[in-house]
């Protein structure tokens, strides 16, 4: 069994998580619902204001020089200190699409396609035009911007606008940008997959490095997609779709550091462990290689819900984990506040359930607090019957009726059987399979919820159809499908931006997966 380690405290939450953030200086916690508001919160957890966002909070990123900037999913980019007290905003069209924080900059990508590069006063000090823009990511030290966009392309630019490299795809159709980052010299990482279409001499999967000057200068190829790259003092670390993480450096080399049951979804550097978050929990591991890339983490946590969000503080000194189960018919599921640094139990085997955990006998037979003591004799409080089986030595489960049922249905299935020749025998297990095999667990298609937006200037709207919310318990979906209310295809990419006329506007999702199992869903986005 696994060294684990206990959140210290937990943030209950109404409505689904969004986005997270910690403070750099660690004593404040800020995140979004899904119910349009931002919340702030010390470092245990306890609310000290919540704000409602005009246009409804989306994403929220610390402020290098303290509190945090939320940009708003239909509306503006907005700073607030530590508290929630505002501190200045700044118009944008079409809201927040992408947003990041560096040392003296901040950028983000609104609705329209324009990326704005603000001082963190909030003046604009640049605007940008890259209309497949996607993603944006700083360098360490602010000094370079990063910009994914969803044709293949990446390029860079200076805190003030000013183009540094432009990498262009090396394919012509079907490449894509999964990952970036900068390493520790400076480097522009990239992490490109062909979707089948490589050519002779290249992998399906690739990472490339760039100098600060626009030249390639190493290629490394990977078996599967790297879901994440993150700088590491001693190289890049890669998390990939099939679960391991590498550590990477220039020159080809490449070390498989662990590996998970599933894939990665964020890495962070812990002094010389990482942390790694995989589908329900965050782990430590080492960065130490060793002969086994299935060495046991140092410890690890279960989080009640997919690790969708990973943040902390510039020490490293609180840590913070949030996401959502993808059950409907579950409640919200909680912020873990968690201290990298506490020491870690062993968790005894039988014992997941924190609240049996904290259950530890004492040697004379009664629990710690002395509220049960397990040498009383609780049988008068039993029926005569089961007073009956006690004695006997039975427990209800193992009553005549359960144990003949059981004897029946295996004296049946072993009769037919044996009335069967051998290879009839195979054909009803071959059958026995096949129904297993059909009960497949399909995708769950997420076209986002149904939403009304404001008509522009232009008399018309840009709104982003978002299936980011889409999933497969096997993460295996294949192939992305929008439909506009004629049935015609608008994309086949997760998310996509419309220009909408007033009106009512239906837009029909379906995801496929690796069974060939379609699942849609529908949205309607209303522009007055």
């Amino acid at each position: 069994m696994p060294f684990i380690i206990r959140e210290s405290h937990t943030i209950e939450v109404e409505s689904r998580l969004l986005s997270l953030a910690v403070s750099k200086d660690g004593l404040r916690i800020a995140y979004a619902l899904a119910d349009g508001n931002a919340y702030f919160c010390d470092q245990s957890g306890m609310e000290i204001s919540c704000v409602e966002i005009e246009g409804r909070a989306g994403l929220i990123v610390a402020r290098p020089n303290g509190g945090f900037v939320i940009g708003a999913i239909e509306g503006n980019l907005s700073a607030f200190d530590s508290d929630g007290n505002p501190a200045w905003t700044y118009a944008i069209g079409g809201g927040v699409e992408e947003l990041c924080a560096e040392s003296a900059t901040i950028a983000c990508l609104d609705g329209a396609g324009e990326i704005h590069l603000l001082d963190l006063n909030g003046t604009l000090k640049a605007k940008l035009n890259s209309s497949n823009a996607e993603k944006l990511s700083f360098d360490s030290g602010g000094r370079s911007l990063a910009v994914i966009s969803s044709d293949g392309w990446s390029r860079t630019y200076s805190p003030s606008g000013e183009s540094q490299i432009e990498r262009e795809p090396r394919s012509d159709r079907g490449e894509r940008v999964t990952a970036i980052c900068f390493d520790a010299s400076g480097h522009l990482v990239i992490a490109r997959e062909t979707l089948g279409l490589a050519g002779q001499d290249e992998d399906e999967v690739e990472i490339e490095w760039w100098t600060p000057l626009g030249e390639r200068v190493d290629i490394q190829g990977l078996d599967t997609r790297c879901t994440c790259l993150h700088s590491f003092s001693t190289g890049v670390l890669a998390g990939t779709f099939s679960g391991e993480v590498f550590l990477l450096g220039r020159n080809q080399d490449k070390v498989e550091l662990w590996k998970s049951d599933y894939a990665i979804s964020s890495l962070l550097g812990l002094g010389k462990d990482i942390l790694v978050a995989s589908w329900f929990h965050l782990y430590r591991i080492s960065s130490e290689t060793s002969s086994d890339a299935n060495d046991e983490p140092k410890w690890q946590v279960e989080s009640p819900g997919i690790v969708d969000f990973l943040v902390t503080d510039n020490n490293k000194s609180l840590i913070c984990i949030g996401g959502e189960d993808r059950n409907d018919y579950t409640g919200e599921e909680p912020i873990l506040i968690l201290n990298p640094h506490t020491e870690p139990i062993w968790q005894e085997e039988g014992s997941s359930d924190p609240w049996i955990q904290d259950l530890e006998l004492s040697q004379d037979g009664t629990d710690p607090v002395g509220e049960l003591d397990l040498s009383d004799d609780y049988s008068e409080f039993l029926t005569e019957e089961e007073q009956q089986q006690m004695a006997s030595g039975l427990s209800p489960s193992d009553s005549r009726d359960d144990k003949d049922l059981m004897s029946d249905l295996t004296d049946a299935f072993e009769v037919q059987l044996e009335d069967k020749p051998n290879n009839e025998e195979e054909d009803i297990m071959a059958g026995l399979i096949e129904d297993v095999g059909k009960h497949r667990i399909s995708p769950v298609a997420n076209s986002g919820e149904d939403r009304k937006v404001s008509l522009g200037a232009d008399e018309s709207a840009v709104v982003k159809l978002d299936g980011s919310d889409s999933y497969d318990p096997h993460e295996r979906i294949q192939r992305w499908l929008w439909k506009d209310g004629r049935g015609n295809t608008i994309g086949e990419v997760k998310n996509i931006r419309v220009r909408l006329s007033k009106g009512k506007h239906r837009f029909e999702l379906s995801v496929l997966d690796d069974d060939g199992v379609w699942t849609t869903d529908t949205t309607f986005i209303t522009v007055e």
